[in-house]
């Protein structure tokens, strides 16, 4: 075994978002023989995230991991271990989508998830229900259906299909395992304990389901509904399945065809037990109860699993009940030498399976031991005694393996097998009744004999006397309780551990059947739960689904059930028969390892040339137990080859696939290395494993071998050989002399919880690993853990932990930056760090030109020569219009994608980044350049880094209008002109847009009057800082009201979005228009004669129409040179006699006669004439002649230079 536990920390050259690297070298070693060498690479971890915040509210466990085809991380995980959640990651580790609850609203409990990605990059989920019934469940995930914002998705719009329902029937299923074909269709496989004819007694057995999915109905449609693919006695758990490049499933499972268990039964001889007797030789060797009903027996029953069941029952003082020599017990009778021998003196084997039924005449109590003279009553109850011997005869007080207790004969165990001891009886452990004190010691004495021996007691209580079922409990827990209630056994000394057992009831009458189901139930439980092994199958699912033989259809099991014949069928056979049928199983139950310990948690990869890869955990080391320390063992196979896959029915020869032997790739502590204060010190269980694109193995698991952490979650790789060199290497070759030394990497540093919970005692327990490739020859690597993934604890919680394995560092960095000037031994610097060194962001101009000063490196620790890599150096993210080249700094050499890059270990290349911006014509707006320089190594595309550069292309927008006059003195009806010039203040082409005043948008921005008119551009188009003189009308109509009155010219840039007078992307003219009235045509007098003649005394009229033109207003009228007024003292007669008079008649006219004639009267009409009639009278005493003439005015109220007469 080859391991190094050495660490480095790399200087903080290196960071992946914050995360410091810890790097390992794998040296490489030479072996002795001439082998091909696979060169080593360092192997590097990023130091371990909390890739799940659970806080201290949540506990999430059981984490599954896979990875697509992006680079991106899926996980699903237990929250409480009730609802399932998802959560995706991107390549560094960023959450794109968080914690996604993905279960179903109600109750549940989310146990034992796996997740595989499948080519479209959807994600296939499944998992066991616990809440009520158990039930495996699956679920198909579309994470791209999400924005990937780093928030929670939704499971309605992520969810294909939604918690579809794959098994559910009575009693328990769990570990369930997926993967996917070539058509993206799930193959999934779990342990179940119903099957439908219930001739396997409840004992977990491995199941198969095909499903294919419609994607237009989210729909899983089934394929191949659920088969039984062990349909033989057996415990059988932990598959895990894996699907080649030709679509053939090959899955493997833990199993005990081919484990030893060995049971030492005392019987209680008394006269009460005759029928006990007859009716324990029925459950071992077959018959017909006494209760009725039969049973094959467990010993015919497990034989035929490819079990080893070696019993011994013993006759309790040598009394023979006339039962044990008849019926059921004769040919066990006959065996243990028909009542003549006692304890054997050898072991039972393969030659000589069982010991029959023998006398036990010396047992021991209190350290010494007890005669047991044959009296039928007495002497042939002493069950707890007896207990202790048959344990001390495995490991007495001393300590000695095997035993040797204080009896002249001792119990010879099998040393590979299961020990089981099953006293028998229906009294006290001591004597019978009534029980005292030396029953109480006696079954102390028993439990503390067989805890510290590891043999399970399993006691059969043949009776109604609780204080004998009190005392079987004793024994099968611990003395620490009363009754039949469960112990408590908190394991704090010998006598509080719990033993294991558990004390079930013999029937003794008819009325018990259901009790004596139990118990047969219960002693093939016992039987048949003993040491396991690795099996495997090869399904071609695809061949039965294209050529289906007559009478199986699509959606059929493979697996036919016949109640009648009380049968299962499986479908063997190969992929295509002589009559052109397909069949599912094409190579049968395979058993992989050959040895009487427990091997558990098997697991399974592929490689790109089709061989097989097998990692599981393995007791050979520590002995045949269930509770001992383990190892990580491996095997690599070729299962073509070595014989027809045409069903195979025995299965392929196991030394004739395996081109590498079972190999412990963990550090083997062995019994001597095992520190007596760290009974579990040398465990190193739970492995996971994967192959990558390059055929490398990798492999995690959880170790114990440090002291100060306890559990260490360790990773190792085994580099890919060629087997073709130079003609291959022998079947069953040793794993150190093919693969290069590999090199055990811990992953923790702190002692927690990981993988929980889990225990030593219960190994079958337990979740591995979250384990999965990378895009390259890296794997991602997540557990569960009650620290946050550091020395920090998380109050008791589990969270998760992450960490990416990679194979080597490149480093892409800006000059000066504080990586380079923390790393002094990196030669190679070329810039002069300035007091401000190099930024990853900068500001220019359209047209303007940028460089960034980079460095590339290949930090990864060790020799030069043999850490040296070849790099492609890439951009991306360079937007439209702008233009990026790379140089080299020393030659301005460019560096093209095709351009390879070379670097020593430890080198670093000065490099420098042109970027051009868009030129004045291409810019619009500002852009953001995220400029992405990646380095991806040519023999490892996960060894990769990236420097984000931005460069904001600062995009200015700018207009100025300006006037050489703001005011204007126009009349009703007139133009005014304004000389306005535009100017473009931005630093790009850009068009200016102006409100059209011919729609109403425009008239309200523009603040036109009713009927005014403008004559302006819409839009002027300018280079930067060019201006243009443009002549702006503006019409107001006659019939405006006179008055002053402002407009508004607004310019603004087009390419701008955010208009702002502060930030000069928006202007605005204020333009002042004085309007005054019309001189021209105001008011219009008509008149037809204007001299009339008259006699003395005579009035004469003249009629004059007045128009008002333009606008309404107020006309004010008057006579100018007209006669003076009669004075207020004299009489109309007096006056009118020497003088003339003048009236304006306003009968015709707005306002009439009531106002004085020179009041101002409203004509509100316009262009309408009205009569106005100049009345003149002659004075009585007038002379012949030219008579006196006036002139009638009118002008606008307030406005007298606007006038006519």
């Amino acid at each position: 075994m080859h391991s190094d536990y050495g660490i480095r920390k790399v200087d903080p050259f290196k960071k992946r978002n914050s995360i410091t690297l810890v790097s390992i070298m794998l040296l490489s070693l030479f072996a002795a023989i001439e082998i091909p060498q696979a060169e080593a690479s360092d192997v590097v971890l990023t130091d371990p995230i909390q890739i799940v915040n659970s806080g201290t509210q949540y506990s999430d466990r059981m984490m599954a991991i896979s990875g697509d085809s992006n680079g991106n991380i899926h996980l699903v995980f237990s929250r409480n271990t009730q609802h399932l959640y998802y959560q995706m990651q991107d390549p560094r580790g960023e959450t794109i989508i968080d914690a996604t609850q993905i279960s179903n609203p109600g109750s549940h409990r989310a146990w034992h998830p796996d997740i595989t990605v499948d080519s479209d990059d959807k994600v296939h989920v499944v998992w066991t229900d616990k809440a009520g019934q158990y039930s495996i469940m699956y679920t198909l995930l579309d994470p791209y259906l999400d924005d990937r914002d780093g928030s929670p998705a939704l499971d309605s719009v992520i969810s294909v299909v939604n918690d579809y329902e794959v098994a559910n029937n009575p009693q328990n299923r769990d570990y369930p395992a997926i993967d996917v074909d070539s058509n993206n269709d799930p193959h999934i496989v779990w342990e179940d304990a119903f099957e439908p004819l219930e001739k396997f007694y409840q004992q977990p057995q491995i199941y198969y389901k095909m499903l294919e999915i419609d994607y237009v109905t989210r729909e899983a449609l089934i394929a191949i509904d659920s088969t039984l693919l062990t349909p033989i006695l057996g415990h059988k758990g932990h598959p895990d399945i894996a699907v080649d490049v030709d679509d053939f499933v090959q899955i493997v499972w833990d199993d005990t065809r081919g484990g030893k268990v060995e049971m030492v039964v005392p019987i209680d001889t008394s006269g009460s037990m005759n029928t006990e007797w007859a009716d324990m030789c029925v459950v071992f060797y077959g018959g017909n109860f006494a209760s009725g009903g039969s049973f094959p027996g467990l010993k015919p029953l497990l034989e035929s699993a490819n079990m080893s069941v070696y019993e011994t029952l013993y006759a309790l003082s040598g009394n023979w009940p006339a039962a044990s020599q008849s019926g059921a017990c004769a040919t066990a009778y006959q065996t243990g030498g028909s009542g003549s021998q006692g304890p054997r003196s050898t072991p039972l084997g393969d030659s000589e399976n069982s010991g029959g039924i023998r006398y036990l005449d010396e047992v021991v109590y209190n350290n010494a031991a007890v005669d047991l003279p044959a009296d039928g009553g007495y002497y042939s109850e002493f069950w707890g005694p007896a207990a202790t011997w048959a344990c001390l005869s495995w490991y007495d007080a001393n300590g000695n393996v095997p035993g040797n207790p204080p009896t002249q004969l001792d119990h010879k165990w099998n040393p590979n097998a299961t020990k089981i001891v099953i006293p028998i009886s229906d009294e006290g452990p001591y004597g019978g009744t009534p029980m005292d004190n030396d029953d109480t010691v006696s079954i102390s004495e028993s439990h503390d004999a067989c805890v510290t021996a590891d043999i399970v007691p399993t006691p059969l209580w043949a009776g109604s006397d609780t204080d004998v079922g009190s005392y079987m409990m004793d024994l099968a827990q611990c003395p620490n309780g009363s009754g039949l209630n469960a112990r408590t056994c908190n394991g704090n000394n010998l006598r509080l551990t719990n033993a294991g057992g558990q004390m079930y009831g013999f029937p003794t009458s008819s009325s018990s059947s259901a009790e004596l189901e139990i118990m047969v139930e219960a002693m093939v439980y016992l039987s048949t739960n003993n040491s396991r092994e690795i099996y495997m199958t090869v399904l071609d699912p695809l061949s039965l689904l294209d050529r289906p033989w007559p009478g199986w259809v699509k959606g059929d099991p493979g697996t036919e059930v016949n109640s009648n014949t009380n049968t299962y069928t499986e479908d063997l056979g190969p992929s295509e028969d002589i009559s052109g049928y397909g069949h599912l199983v094409v190579v049968n139950d395979t058993r992989i390892t050959l040895n009487d310990a427990y091997s558990l948690h098997p697991a399974i990869a592929l490689d790109s040339t089709g061989l097989t890869h097998l990692a599981w955990q393995d007791g050979r080391a520590y002995g045949f137990d269930i509770d001992v320390n383990y190892e990580v063992y491996y095997t690599r196979l070729k299962l073509r080859g070595a014989a027809e896959w045409d069903g195979a029915a025995e299965g392929l020869p196991t030394y004739g696939i395996k081109q590498i032997a079972d190999a412990a790739i963990s550090d083997v502590e062995g019994l001597q290395g095992i520190d007596p204060s760290r009974p579990f010190g040398g465990n190193s269980h739970l492995p996971s494993i994967i192959t990558d694109s390059f055929d490398n193995v990798h492999l995690a698991w959880l170790d114990n071998y440090n002291e100060t952490q306890g559990e260490t979650v360790v990773y190792t790789r085994l580099n890919h050989t060629n087997d073709d060199y130079p003609d291959g290497f022998p079947l069953n070759s040793i794993a150190s002399a093919i693969f290069d030394p590999w090199t055990i990497i811990p992953v923790t540093s702190w002692q927690s919880d990981k993988l929980g919970p889990n225990s030593p005692a219960t190994p079958d327990l337990g979740q591995t690993p979250a384990f999965a490739n990378d895009l390259g020859s890296g794997a991602h690597l997540g557990w569960s853990d009650t620290n946050k993934c550091n020395e920090e604890n998380n109050a008791g919680k589990y969270t998760l932990c992450y960490v990416h394995v990679l194979t080597g560092l490149v480093d892409i960095s800006l000059a000066c930056d504080e990586k380079l000037i923390a790393n002094p031994n990196l030669e190679g610097h070329y810039y002069d760090c300035p007091e401000e060194t190099e930024t990853f962001y900068h500001t220019i101009f359209p047209g303007e030109l940028t460089t960034y000063n980079m460095t590339i490196a290949n930090p990864t620790p060790g020799p030069a020569e043999l850490v040296k890599d070849t790099f492609t150096v890439t951009m991306s993210g360079i937007p439209q219009n702008w233009s990026a080249t790379l140089f080299y700094a020393t030659n301005n050499t460019p560096i093209f994608e095709s351009t390879p890059v070379h670097l020593e270990g430890g080198e670093v290349v000065p490099i420098y980044l042109k970027l051009r911006a868009p030129t004045i014509y291409q810019a619009k707006e500002d852009e953001l350049a995220q400029v992405k320089i990646t380095a991806v190594s040519y023999k490892d595309i996960a060894i990769f880094n990236e420097k984000l550069t931005l460069t904001l292309m600062d995009v200015v927008h700018g207009i100025e209008l300006d006037t050489s006059h703001y005011q204007v003195d126009i009349e009703q009806g007139r133009s005014a002109i304004f000389s306005v010039s535009v100017k473009n203040t931005g630093n790009v082409y850009d068009t200016f847009a102006f409100y059209d005043p011919s729609t109403l948008e425009g008239q309200n921005e523009w603040a036109l009057p009713f009927g005014w008119g403008i004559d302006f551009p819409t839009s002027i188009s300018l280079d930067p800082l060019q201006s243009v003189t443009k002549n702006l009308q503006v019409s107001v109509p006659t019939s405006q009201e006179p008055g002053t009155f402002v407009i508004y010219l607004k310019g603004w840039s087009m390419g701008e979005p955010v208009l702002s007078i502060d930030r000069g992307t928006f202007d605005v003219l204020e333009l002042w228009i004085n309007v005054s009235t019309r001189t021209t045509g105001n008011i219009v007098f008509s008149v037809g004669e204007t001299t009339q003649y008259v006699l003395p005394g005579e009035c004469a009229e003249f009629d004059i129409d007045v128009t008002k033109h333009f606008t309404p207003g107020h006309l004010v009228f008057n006579v100018p040179g007209a006669p003076p007024d009669k004075p207020s003292n004299w009489t109309e007669e007096t006056w009118r006699y020497d003088h003339w008079t003048v009236d304006l008649d306003f009968s015709n006219a707005p306002g009439g006669n009531g106002p004085a004639d020179d009041a101002p009267r409203y004509w509100a009409q316009i262009n309408t004439p009205y009569t106005v009639t100049a009345i003149m009278c002659a004075p009585y005493n007038a002379t012949a002649g030219l008579g006196d003439s006036v002139a009638v005015r009118a002008h606008l109220d307030g406005q007298p230079k606007l006038e006519i007469q």
